[in-house]
């Protein structure tokens, strides 16, 4: 107990809680920064996820044993870096998440006693929006995806109904959308719904570009069209490339296609008849006779012989006639033929190829490169003719392939260029961002150290010589005198201790133990009481003769 009243009066109490929060604190910043650098980064695994999903992604990890972060609102779940993939394998299996869509289970949540028309119609729309946008996720690449379907009515007495039309809105992971898989999402929409065409099937990617609209043409446009463009050239391309290659060696042949593409759909009906190809399809045979008996006037002229059913006059001769026919009807079927082309977008209108041929070079006696001879002129033709047929030449929609002999500026370069080595040492960039996280706490802490904790202890060390230490004359032992001395510098008594004291300290001790304060302390004492110190050091310098 005396100790520690000792000590607070040597430290004050201000200076000992400023000194122990400081330590408290250094304490407390070191033990985070210990802790992020010996724990395993955290990574997205979901996020914007509905909170009812979300809970059940929490069940699913913690019943797999992964440790996870709930961040935000509960909507952003969090997870070891390392474990990123394999929780989205895990929960993939699970049918986790489902992004918030409804599917066709919103008929087990609800009972349908008491739901009108229009509500069961509204749910269906949901139902069949959520199962569409799940198949199109499943698609590799496609991080998101929200479905919008125009469902019309069909009206009382309407003769033409109005056609259905889809909306679609997908997000793609890297790069743009392929055009393969626009046409994929659009078949598989109007597929999904009952009279919709994939024509008024409308896509675009999260971005904001066009990928497909719903004119009803089909035609592809915005990105999916330079995809598609994109594609066909690198197809094109790399035929020639290997072609070409495989003739002049690897790394000496550079190739560039532009293609013209035809990007409307164009569906086009023809029906052709044969005259030639008749087949008899029914035949009718119909038959009439006739017998006509009439009364003959013989040349005269009487009123009963003009009356219908008139009495005739007896006597009189009678004109018989008999008429008979045959008549006979063929039906005859002649053979037609119905052709419905559909021509997709993608159809090849023009195409360029320019191709840039490396001669042949020696090698020198000292392995470098030595003389440089151009190719033949026979080697080019057979080139270009090459080329020619592996892009399908049509000279007549105006194609052009150029193939040139010129010297390359490196005669080693590969078409792709050679591998370049690794600046990272075969890091990847989540090993770079751990570094670099690690070289920042590490500097984080060596500041604290020496701009927090060093001026803590310095000053605490330096405020506990509030009293000047005795000052000892040149000898190890001093007689000892009267009384002590003692004088009052700035609110604090400064004690020259007596010479039975002195006796047994050490010098050197006593000199180790002299701290900048104390002397400051003691200089300006002497400055402000000149007289006092004088007689002081008259005082010590007369002590051994008064002892002796």
């Amino acid at each position: 107990m005396g100790q520690l009243t000792a000590l607070l009066g040597r430290f004050g109490i201000g200076r000992l809680a400023a000194l122990v929060g400081g330590a408290l604190g250094l304490v407390a910043v070191l033990a985070a920064i210990s802790m992020r650098i010996g724990g395993e980064p955290q990574a997205l695994l979901y996020s914007n996820l509905d909170l009812k999903e979300a809970s059940e992604i929490a069940a699913a990890l913690d019943a797999a044993g992964v440790e996870y972060e709930a961040k935000g609102d509960g909507s952003t779940i969090m997870v070891p870096r390392d474990e990123v993939a394999s929780s989205r394998l895990l929960l993939s299996g699970q049918g986790l998440p489902t992004a918030g869509s409804v599917g066709y289970e919103i008929f087990d949540e609800a009972s349908a006693l008491g739901q009108t028309d229009f509500v069961q119609q509204l749910n269906r729309q949901r139902a069949l929006e959520g199962e569409l946008a799940r198949t199109i996720r499943a698609i590799q690449g496609v991080t998101s995806v929200r479905v919008q379907l125009a469902l019309p009515k069909r009206e009382l007495f309407e003769e033409t109904p109005e056609q259905p039309s889809a909306s679609v809105v997908v997000g793609f992971g890297r790069g743009e959308l392929p055009a393969d898989k626009v046409v994929t999402i659009r078949n598989l929409v109007a597929g999904a719904v009952t009279g919709l065409s994939a024509q008024r099937v409308t896509i675009s990617d999260d971005k904001g570009k066009m990928l497909a609209d719903g004119s009803g043409d089909g035609s592809v446009t915005g990105a999916a069209a330079d995809s598609l463009r994109a594609e066909e050239e690198g197809k094109l391309r790399r035929k020639v490339l290997e072609i070409v290659e495989g003739v002049v060696g690897p790394g000496r042949a550079r190739v560039n296609v532009t293609a013209e593409l035809d990007l409307s759909r164009v569906t086009t009906e023809q029906k052709t008849y044969d005259p030639d190809g008749q087949v008899v399809r029914s035949t009718q045979t119909s038959e009439e006779t006739s017998n006509e008996t009439e009364p003959d006037a013989a040349g005269m002229a009487t009123a009963a012989a003009n009356i219908p059913e008139g009495q005739q006059t007896p006597g009189a001769a009678m004109a018989q006639s008999a008429a008979e026919g045959a008549t006979e009807t063929t039906n005859y079927e002649i053979s037609s033929t119905t052709r419905t082309e559909v021509v997709e977008p993608g159809r090849i209108k023009r195409v360029a190829v320019a191709v840039a041929v490396d001669g042949v070079t020696a090698v020198g006696a000292d392995g470098k490169p030595g003389a440089y001879t151009a190719r033949a002129p026979e080697e080019m033709q057979r080139i270009n003719d090459l080329v020619r047929a592996a892009v399908g030449f049509d000279g007549a929609r105006g194609d052009q392939v150029v193939v040139t002999n010129v010297r390359f500026a490196r005669d080693d370069a590969a078409a792709g260029g050679t591998a370049a080595a690794n600046p990272l040492m075969g890091f990847d960039k989540n090993d770079v961002m751990r570094g670099v996280e690690l070289l920042i706490l590490g500097l984080v802490g060596a500041l604290m150290i020496f701009f927090v904790a060093r001026p803590l202890l310095k000053g605490a060390t330096g405020g506990a010589g509030a009293a000047v230490p005795a000052l000892a004359p040149a000898s190890n032992a001093l007689p000892a005198p009267t009384a002590a001395l003692a004088y009052e510098v700035s609110g604090e008594t400064l004690a020259l201790p007596g010479p039975d004291v002195e006796s047994t300290l050490d010098i050197a001790r006593i000199e180790g133990a002299v701290k900048a304060s104390s002397v400051k302390k003691v200089a300006e004492f002497v400055e402000k009481h000149p007289e006092a110190s004088v007689s002081t050091l008259r005082n010590w310098l007369n002590a051994p003769a008064t002892a002796s």
